[in-house]
């Protein structure tokens, strides 16, 4: 019915957007071309984000200059059930060879016993190029651990817990 009504109301979606692009740009050589020439400095933000349509119009885009900056983080890719591939990220020097890659491993914002925990957290994911977090920032307060039993509680549980810091910090500023 959705694809239905879309048709009738002449509209496309963002998907619609993103696979007709890549239709038009797989039937028509020219087109292609002249789009891939144009494109001499490609930057991508979130690319461990990305699915597959976006990374082949990416690859489309680039063919000729193959000069794509991408900034992500394997580690924060949480899109998985929107169709984003880690392998993107993943197999980005391998899919663009002669790459440098920055990374982003000093923290400005968190404590010290905040970036330890995230670093010990994140160290387990099995999929992942690896990096050392990092801060300057003091220690700061250990962390406290609550497990709820589900969604539920765990929603009541933060509003309680925001609710009793309220008066060392009003949330009406």
């Amino acid at each position: 019915d959705y694809q239905r009504l879309m048709r009738q109301a002449n509209a496309v979606d963002f998907d619609d957007l993103l696979l007709r692009s890549l239709d038009l740009l797989r039937e028509n050589d020219d087109l292609a071309e002249a789009y891939a020439s144009r494109c001499e400095h490609l930057l991508v933000d979130e690319y461990q984000d990305t699915n597959r349509p976006q990374y082949l119009l990416i690859r489309a885009l680039s063919r000729i200059h193959d000069n794509v900056c991408v900034v992500g983080d394997e580690d924060q890719s949480i899109y998985r059930f929107r169709g984003a591939e880690i392998r993107n990220i993943l197999d980005f020097e391998k899919d663009h060879p002669g790459t440098r890659t920055i990374r982003l491993e000093r923290n400005y914002r968190s404590t010290a016993t905040i970036i330890d925990a995230a670093g010990a957290m994140i160290a387990r994911n099995v999929q992942r190029k690896g990096k050392t977090l990092w801060t300057d920032n003091p220690k700061g307060e250990p962390i406290e651990l609550f497990r709820a039993p589900d969604d539920r509680l765990e929603a009541i549980w933060v509003g309680q817990r925001i609710r009793a810091l309220e008066t060392d910090y009003p949330l009406e500023q």
